[in-house]
């Protein structure tokens, strides 16, 4: 009897092992929700005062026109391509590859930012306990484990990231209840009046609002590891941006009722929350807040490395980029070569930066260029749904109405990140994504065509 030649065994594939909670940990975890209140509604705040919740009122509602597009594609057909690949079916292969590294960019950039932020809070926490740690040693040991965890089980992964992010949202509704019970439940009408806000200062935050969402998206990268992606992928990219929106409007209407009872300079101090708590006379919820920014942060670092992998994989099945990337685990059915991938490039960029710049600092840098890839990203997929919907018979007027305002917000969102000219080096931002996309789409482009190729002259 002939032993059985190891070529012809049949290669391992993701396993289908996520219920809706794991799908819903990932995209949640991904949007870190507890990010916003510890650090975007502070930016906001400086920026327009009291209309910041109506900031994150507009976003949410961009956000949810963004899923409403999504969302049909995904009950239709979901893979480990997530965003690509249903541009891919409206617009076609090369840019579906063209999506496709907008996503790896993306989420490289986010979870190095993350990483970065994380950290950030951590040497915070540690400091008040009188421990200095350098700050490349902090991001490679807070990163490693974090890789660990990526490379582990799926169902493991998303659980403890949907735990980690329900504990960190606790503990900000925490201070906002403080807030309430001190002040009395009285309508701040500062804010309902919207004081002192400015058109340019509402340009300006838009885009912080928009980021605040992003990686939501990110639960269609289950696509091959859902047990069932058509139903449970929909209602997760419906659901994460529709509780994140009420929780970040919630947040920042009562946090701004705080900073202004309680004279907050929130621009002069990183930890406005922190401020905040002290002044109702709760400073341990303070030190809470950063625990849970800490948690959230490191949730979303293994999202992203997550979400990265899954792409990177999708693209290496298809033979857009090096097919060893397309390894899966034997053990733990996870693209391992892909989430090492990954890891060695967010732990290289994060400890080289991390030797020189401020943790925030870096969160601004990598964040800002995250954005461009996530507005292209959303854009790119709004503009095919309707094609495909259309084409499968699927296309109502609503649906039309609903691609073409997310695709005039998304539109004004990054043109007002571009213009007027940013300060050095946020201003070289969108030529370096451009540059880099351009780069690495061009070659996986070629390499694709080599294999298809050799592939009809063998």
């Amino acid at each position: 009897m002939r032993n059985p030649d190891p070529a012809d065994a049949k290669p391992v594939e993701l396993k289908r092992s996520l219920g809706y909670a794991g799908v819903l940990g990932q995209s949640i975890a991904c949007v870190a929700p507890t990010a916003t209140p510890a650090v975007n509604i502070a930016l906001v705040f400086v920026a327009v005062g009291s209309g910041t919740w109506l900031v994150f009122l507009i976003s949410t509602v961009a956000i949810l026109l963004v899923s409403w597009n999504i969302a049909p594609l995904a009950r239709s057909g979901s893979t480990t391509g997530s965003l690509s690949d249903f541009v891919g079916r409206g617009l076609g292969e090369t840019w579906r590859i063209i999506t496709g590294w907008i996503l790896l960019l993306t989420y490289l950039s986010t979870a190095v930012a993350v990483l970065a932020a994380c950290v950030g809070y951590l040497a915070s926490l540690l400091a008040a306990l009188g421990a200095v740690v350098p700050q490349p040693l902090l991001v490679g040991l807070v990163g490693g484990i974090a890789s660990v965890l990526a490379l582990r089980n799926v169902r493991v992964s998303t659980a403890l990231m949907l735990g980690l992010e329900l504990l960190s949202i606790t503990l900000v509704l925490l201070l906002c209840a403080a807030i309430l019970f001190r002040q009395g439940w009285v309508v701040d009408v500062s804010q309902l009046r919207i004081e002192g806000i400015s058109f340019e200062g509402m340009n300006g935050t838009l885009l912080i609002g928009i980021l605040s969402f992003a990686g939501f998206e990110t639960a269609a990268v289950l696509g091959d590891e859902a047990k069932d992606p058509l139903r449970t992928i929909p209602r997760a990219l419906f659901a994460t941006p529709l509780l994140a929106g009420l929780f970040f409007v919630f947040s920042a209407y009562v946090l701004v009722l705080g900073f202004n009872h309680y004279g907050v300079n929130v621009s002069a101090t990183e930890t406005p929350l922190d401020v905040l708590a002290d002044r109702i006379e709760r400073p341990g919820l303070g030190i809470l807040i950063s625990f849970g920014a800490t948690i959230s942060l490191f949730g979303c670092t293994i999202a992203t490395l997550l979400a990265t992998s899954r792409v990177a994989y999708s693209l290496a099945r298809d033979s857009a980029l090096p097919t060893w990337l397309a390894t899966v685990s034997e053990r733990h059915f996870i693209p391992r070569n892909a989430v090492l991938a990954a890891v060695a490039v967010v732990l290289a960029a994060g400890i080289s930066f991390a030797s020189f710049a401020k943790p925030m600092d870096i969160y601004d840098w990598f964040g800002t260029f995250a954005t461009f890839g996530f507005v292209s990203a959303y854009m790119l997929t709004c503009l095919s749904s309707p094609i495909v919907l259309r084409r499968e018979g699927g296309l109502h007027p609503a649906q039309f109405a609903a691609s073409v305002a997310a695709i005039l917000v998304l539109s004004y969102v990054l043109f007002t990140s571009v213009y007027p000219v940013p300060s050095a080096p946020l201003n070289i931002l969108p030529w370096l994504f451009l540059g880099l996309l351009g780069a690495g789409a061009g070659s996986s482009i070629r390499l694709r065509s080599r294999q298809s190729f050799h592939q009809s002259s063998g």
